[in-house]
């Protein structure tokens, strides 16, 4: 309630400029409805489907289709396209407007119909044809930009994939190259064959091995055996058995046989030195030279790695051990075949590696073969992909692709659209109440006056004595301020007085108070007429008041009891009169001493001691003295008739006193150490029916 009541103050205050913007705004909307031109709409919509060319076709399915937005609604974005700047441009140079882009637009109304894939298009105009050619030549406009966007689009995708099909064919051919070269340099038939016949290959020779390592040692057994029976090498043996086998070698062995047993019968008569013994040992050399040479030509191999088996001594010894033919044959064709078996065997030691070693590289291989065989798989796919493509791309871009066509083609509108007047003028009232609302707001802004009784509460803490409803007739600069408790004793503002003088009179039971000074801020608080009418009030208790104008560069009181000015306070302070002669008595029990004559420097005559003795005197003739002082931040007088008197009555009236004057004044009355008995706040807000009561 409290702030409605405040509200209304605020309106109360401001209701002449809020008004007069009020009334302006409203005036200004209704010639805006008498002068406006009828105004005509045409409309025309647009439907956005799935493009039934390319699927009927097969080819181009992906164009003229609609792709989500951000925001997952893609007719935003088409919308978007049909209000751009690019599309009024075109619909401005085909029709020849003389229109700027930017107005056009700005009259353009794109709307997405609720729940379908239709885009409304609403053109208003004074011209009705020209509005519905604006919005059949938007459409028309938007349709073959649409048109070549799509084939803008397949073109560009078409010159992309034409040069990138002869870099994916000699992909393809390198891969080919590569793989074929990989078989060449590894000699790669088909690895699964060759790895599965590897491993039977590398079974058979195993099975090989272990037959010759078993006949390897079957001979090596007999050729053990035979050694051990004659107490030979195997190449003694072999020597001894060609010795048999050779005529001529048998001659020469007989003989040197001979020779060798006529030695041994000389020696049995004969000394060594004797001539036949020579003669026979000559002999004997000669047919062992003979014996060896033969056996070095005629034996098969390389005679120089013939050992002790050549030694005709050693033949000779073997021969009469009855060694036979068969068996020396025998034992040599063993020996033979032993080597052979261990040539036999190292050469499939040597097989089994080789395949081994290639079996090993085996995995290496097909894994790299398939890493080219993969790779010639992919690029072919890329490369048949591109052609499939291209071969689409070059029938699509023939084709009318569209994402959208007209269902509802803009007509010239018969009637203007609904009238505009309710509108114009309904936004003129609420423009004008909201211009009002700003207008008192800034006002308030920019006036920094006190506005209501609880800020000055807020801002002091002195007691408040006395709210005081607005006098008729206050602040008007023209009009004499009225003594209402004299002339209207029974009406509220009476009554608010007399509740100010009581509260003075009580304000301290322990101390009297009989002087009290009259003051305010600044001027125009109404101090002079609060000082009238409560001396009336305390008068009117039969008590004798004296009311004094202590403002003495503007006095008033002169005029507000209509009485001459020619002798008052300045001329009793001087001694050129008596306060009984100077003081005239206006109403019973109430005297006022106006001014008087003028003084160049009312400080010094109010700061003597002359205005102490005034003031001394009075205090015991009359039984109330009410002081009207000038306000605190105008002079210095308030501050110096206040030490001379009990107190301080301090005057504040909202609307006109300023925060920053009062806390001025304050801060003065602080300083000075004056007593202020406490505030009377004038032209209070208070409800006047509190003081009407019977």
């Amino acid at each position: 309630m409290e702030n409605h009541l405040q509200y209304w103050a605020i309106f109360k205050r401001r209701w002449l400029p809020a008004t007069i913007v009020f009334g302006l705004l409203v005036t200004l909307s209704i010639i805006r409805t008498v002068r406006e031109t009828p105004i005509y709409q045409a409309s025309g919509q647009l439907l956005f489907k799935k493009n039934t060319t390319s699927s009927l076709t097969g080819v181009g399915n992906k164009l003229g289709q609609l792709d989500a937005s951000v925001s997952g609604n893609p007719l935003e974005n088409e919308a978007a396209i049909l209000r751009s700047l690019p599309i009024a441009e075109q619909v401005i140079a085909e029709l020849k407007l003389p229109l700027n882009k930017q107005v056009l637009l700005g009259t353009l109304e794109v709307i997405n119909l609720k729940g379908t894939d239709i885009l409304q298009l609403a053109y208003t105009d004074t011209n009705p044809k020209k509005a519905a050619d604006i919005i059949n030549k938007l459409m028309e406009v938007y349709i073959e930009n649409d048109i070549n966007a799509n084939r803008a689009e397949t073109k560009a995708a078409r010159e992309f994939i034409e040069k990138q099909l002869p870099l994916r064919k000699a992909a393809v051919q390198a891969a080919e190259k590569n793989l074929q070269k990989f078989k060449q340099e590894n000699q790669v038939l088909d690895l699964k064959a060759e790895a599965t016949s590897t491993v039977d290959i590398l079974s058979t020779l195993d099975k090989q091995v272990a037959a010759t390592r078993s006949e390897l040692k079957a001979q090596t057994a007999r050729m053990q055996s035979i050694k051990s029976l004659f107490g030979l090498s195997a190449r003694e043996a072999v020597v001894a058995g060609f010795v048999g086998e050779s005529p001529t070698t048998i001659s020469v062995l007989g003989q040197l046989q001979d020779i060798q047993q006529k030695i041994e019968v000389a020696k049995l008569t004969l000394t060594d030195s004797h001539p036949t013994i020579i003669n026979l040992k000559e002999q004997e050399v000669i047919l062992n030279a003979e014996l060896k040479k033969r056996i070095e030509q005629s034996f098969i191999g390389n005679s120089k790695r013939l050992n002790t088996a050549t030694d005709p001594d050693k033949i000779v010894q073997l021969r009469p051990q009855g060694l036979q033919q068969g068996i020396l044959g025998n034992y040599a064709n063993i020996e033979a075949e032993r080597l052979s078996l261990q040539v036999k065997l190292q050469a499939l030691n040597q097989v089994i590696a080789s395949y081994r070693q290639r079996a090993n590289t085996l995995p290496q291989l097909e894994l790299k073969q398939r890493e080219l065989e993969r790779e010639i798989v992919a690029t072919e796919s890329s490369y048949k992909n591109l052609l499939d493509r291209y071969q689409e791309l070059q029938v699509a871009e023939n084709q009318q692709v569209g994402n959208a066509r007209i269902i509802t083609p803009a007509l010239v509108p018969p009637v203007p659209i609904k009238s505009r007047q309710y509108i114009n003028l309904l936004q003129g009232f609420i423009g004008g109440i909201v211009l009002a609302g700003a207008t008192i707001w800034l006002l308030e802004r920019i006036d920094k006056t006190i506005k209501t009784s609880e800020s000055v509460k807020e801002l002091l803490d002195y007691p408040v004595l006395g709210s005081i409803p607005p006098l008729p007739n206050q602040g008007l600069m023209s009009v004499v301020p009225e003594v209402i408790v004299k002339n209207n004793s029974d009406s509220p503002i009476s009554e608010a007085f007399q509740m100010l003088q009581t509260n003075l009179r009580f304000f301290n039971p322990e101390r009297s108070i009989k002087v009290i000074v009259v003051s305010s801020s600044v001027p125009k608080e109404g101090k002079s007429t609060i000082a009238a009418n409560l001396a009336v009030a305390i008068s009117q208790l039969e008590r004798k008041v004296l009311l004094v104008d202590g403002d003495l560069r503007h006095p008033s009181q002169h005029r507000i009891w209509e009485i001459p000015n020619e002798v008052g306070l300045t001329n009793v302070i001087r001694s050129n009169s008596n306060l009984e002669q100077a003081a005239p008595e206006v109403v019973a029990n109430l005297q006022v001493l106006t001014a008087g004559e003028d003084t160049s420097n009312p400080v010094a005559l109010l700061d003597s001691t002359q205005m102490a003795v005034f003031i001394a005197q009075a205090a015991q003739q009359y039984d109330f003295v009410i002081i009207d002082a000038p306000p605190l931040t105008v002079a210095a007088d308030a501050t110096i008739l206040g030490k001379l008197a009990n107190g301080i009555l301090f005057v504040v009236r909202p609307g006109v006193a300023d925060a920053a004057s009062v806390e001025q004044s304050k801060e003065l009355l602080d300083k000075a150490g004056q007593n202020v008995l406490g505030m009377a706040i004038n032209d209070s807000s208070v409800n006047t029916r509190y003081y009407s009561y019977k």
